[in-house]
């Protein structure tokens, strides 16, 4: 799938992490998110927050960091410091134009997905390499180390290392915190059955596609998508390597039509089912194969 300029693949990262937390069984965590801006705005607000951090009675040590990473200061545990920094400037209230509007992209995005979030205007990630919008997932059960996993946007950081002017965007996964939260929901992760489906999207119809392998995933059905805007060929090569019993391809005048294509990995044989009855045709397919 091809990076829009204002959504790009963020919203697909926050719905496929999602899904593997809900596909363990775990629903006592929430996803937070905010954005930390970019070249054109974080200068000056590293300025405004500098101004306002020497202004406060800080320890020395917190003054150093204030001076070399300003944003590291509002990520201080300590309970004196957070009561000081409650009227600390927040950067999604100085964000550019264009920061601003893609942060509203991604909301938007997850929004469509059906991805709840909660904004953490006071989140600050480890890493200064991050622009734009980044996201934290957290659970309550674990006290103070509550993160299970998160991530971010990082503009710029490919041609920093040497590389080509690329964007990227990705996420870490706390497998022993992960773990942890399982345990405090009385969880035991189990093995995984094989896979499914393999949506096949495309032209226009990306979006749409990830919405529906959300929608085919909740009804039960283990699906993964076709990433990357390949072309049918290579897209369908992915599908066979998948393992999956099903390809979903979705076109623009599938959209049109309201159906999917769906083929069968091992007859070859390809048929449209409406996309209102597609979770409960593959469904009674699945049974048939496994009965």
């Amino acid at each position: 799938m091809e990076v829009p300029s204002t959504g790009g693949a963020a919203p697909r990262v926050y719905e496929e992490a999602d899904e593997g937390f809900r596909a363990l069984g775990l629903r006592g965590y929430r996803l937070e998110l905010t954005s930390l801006g970019d070249a054109d705005c974080r200068p000056a607000y590293r300025e405004v927050l500098q101004e306002f951090l020497a202004g406060l009675p800080l320890d020395e040590a917190t003054r150093t960091r204030a001076r070399i990473n300003p944003l590291r200061v509002l990520d201080d545990k300590r309970p004196e410091v957070r009561d000081r920094l409650a009227d600390a400037p927040l950067l999604v209230d100085h964000l550019s134009p264009a920061s601003a509007d893609h942060h509203a992209a991604v909301k938007q995005h997850l929004d469509d997905l059906g991805v709840a979030y909660v904004e953490n205007p006071r989140m600050v990630r480890g890493l200064d390499y991050y622009t734009r919008t980044t996201f934290e997932f957290v659970h309550d059960g674990l006290g103070a180390q509550s993160g299970i996993g998160g991530g971010g946007r990082y503009d710029g950081l490919m041609a920093e290392l040497g590389g080509q002017e690329l964007s990227g965007i990705g996420f870490g996964l706390g497998v022993d915190r992960t773990f942890l939260a399982c345990q405090a929901e009385g969880l035991t992760p189990g093995p995984q059955r094989a896979l499914d489906a393999y949506v096949v999207p495309l032209g226009e119809a990306r979006l749409r596609a990830a919405v529906l392998a959300t929608e085919l995933r909740r009804a039960g059905i283990r699906t993964d998508l076709a990433y990357g805007g390949r072309g049918l060929k290579g897209a369908m090569k992915g599908a066979d390597r998948s393992g999956a019993a099903f390809a979903i391809v979705i076109g623009e005048r599938d959209l049109v039509a309201g159906v999917a294509q769906v083929k069968s990995m091992d007859t070859g044989e390809q048929t449209a089912i409406p996309l209102d009855d597609l979770s409960s045709h593959l469904i009674r397919q699945l049974k048939e194969l496994h009965p």
